[in-house]
């Protein structure tokens, strides 16, 4: 009586399984395993839903979607920026060359007496000097030196900010927002000359007889509008808890003045700098009874 075929086949796909091994063997490569999968530089292994540790996965979600967020509004403000100086060179900043330029002259001039006294003329603002004659001298008052602001810091301000600003929102917009908010800043100081000493924003008051120059105002002001602009809030909102904690902490003219800046520079950012809108998705094109049959 013979063996059923099934179990006569046995010794023969044994010996072949043997002979596929020694052959895998001399050539150096492992048989495949029914343990484990087809491995490769393109494979990746299945996620357990853990990490190492036993702990899930979803504990690091948050610094990683906050990394991402950083970085994506870091992208969004950097990326027109180096476009636009990519394209066009000094031409994208012609405000921004002009400012460096006047920075570095009112510098220089500054350093003798009788170019001190020049640059007083040209720009210099303080709390004694009259309206009429501060609105004339407040577009220079920018680059004028400030006290208690090395020359290298303003010029670093103005190269930087200014540079960035003209990129994303056009030379138009940087030069009025920076007007517009250190005139801000400046008549909001002088309003705070007229608190009395119990006031919780009041000033001393030999305060009053420092300048009030510098593009520290601007400086915020452009701040806030280009990150409303880029859709970058950190930068937004970061600019306004700086400067208003450096109101808490120190008691001087132009920290406090820098309230007056972040409320006309919020005002500029909602009226004249918004975000353009996201472009809505395109509907899907509607299928008809000939495309369904064939599909």
């Amino acid at each position: 009586m013979g063996l059923p075929r099934r179990e006569h086949g046995l010794p023969r796909r044994g010996r072949d399984v043997a002979d596929t091994k020694r052959r895998l063997s001399r050539a150096g490569r492992r048989p495949p395993s029914p343990e484990r999968g087809p491995s490769g530089p393109g494979r990746r292994p299945a996620s357990t839903g853990r990490t190492g540790d036993g702990a899930p996965e979803r504990a690091s979600g948050l610094p990683a979607r906050t990394g991402r967020a950083l970085l994506a509004q870091w992208h969004r403000v950097a990326g027109p920026t180096w476009t636009a100086l990519c394209r066009r060179r000094l031409a994208a900043v012609p405000l921004t060359a002009a400012s460096v330029v006047l920075v570095i002259v009112f510098h220089v001039l500054a350093l003798t007496d009788a170019g001190e006294r020049l640059v007083w003329s040209a720009g210099g603002v303080r709390a004694d000097v009259p309206v009429w004659l501060v609105l004339l001298r407040l577009p220079l008052s920018l680059f004028a030196p400030a006290p208690g602001l090395p020359w290298w810091g303003a010029l670093l301000q103005v190269a930087v900010i200014f540079g960035v600003a003209e990129c994303v929102l056009g030379t138009l917009r940087t030069l009025t927002v920076s007007l517009v908010v250190t005139a801000a800043a400046t008549f909001f100081a002088r309003f705070l000359l007229t608190l009395g000493p119990g006031h919780v924003l009041a000033v001393p008051p030999a305060e009053a007889m420092l300048a009030d120059t510098g593009p520290s105002a601007a400086v915020l002001g452009l701040l806030i509008c280009t990150g409303r602009a880029c859709r970058a809030p950190v930068l937004s909102m970061g600019t306004v808890v700086t400067f208003s904690l450096e109101c808490v902490l120190t008691v001087t003219l132009s920290s406090r003045a820098h309230l007056g800046g972040i409320a006309a520079a919020l005002l500029c950012a909602a009226v004249a700098c918004r975000p353009p809108a996201r472009a809505a998705p395109l509907p899907a094109a509607p299928v008809t009874a000939g495309q369904d049959a064939v599909g």
